[in-house]
């Protein structure tokens, strides 16, 4: 039984890896694609080759609890505004494309003044919402 859950838990990350592949190859100005948890636990992640990271590890983490926090508190509002199609973040040093589904969250970043377009935007969407 528990080498069911075990190959279950890892076909999911492996899915997750995956998607993380899928969204960075949409666009060359995708610095970092990173899926967390609800609780802020990085799920899989992976950054552009020859990009030096803007976090330290303990920022990361940080960033990511701070990101999930949010997001759940939020929740209790979509009642009345309905759920979030994304979020965009955008800093000096980067922009962050935030989307939530299934309490996974998927945090996107892009280099400085490089806003997303709706276009890549949908592409996405499609895949943090295919199952």
């Amino acid at each position: 039984m528990k080498n069911s859950s075990n190959n279950k838990w890892n076909n999911t990350l492996l899915k997750y890896k995956q998607k993380n592949l899928e969204i960075m190859s949409l666009s060359k100005s995708i610095r970092y694609v990173g899926i967390i948890n609800y609780h802020g636990r990085t799920l899989a992640g992976k950054i552009k080759p020859g990009i030096k990271p803007l976090f330290s590890p303990d920022q990361v983490r940080n960033e990511f609890f701070a990101i999930a926090t949010s997001v759940k508190l939020r929740e209790k509002s979509l009642s009345a505004i309905g759920k979030s199609n994304y979020t965009i973040l955008n800093h000096k040093k980067a922009t962050i494309l935030l989307f939530y589904n299934n309490k996974i969250i998927y945090y996107i970043t892009f280099g400085p003044n490089k806003i997303p377009n709706k276009l890549l935007i949908q592409k996405i969407k499609n895949i943090t919402t295919a199952v």
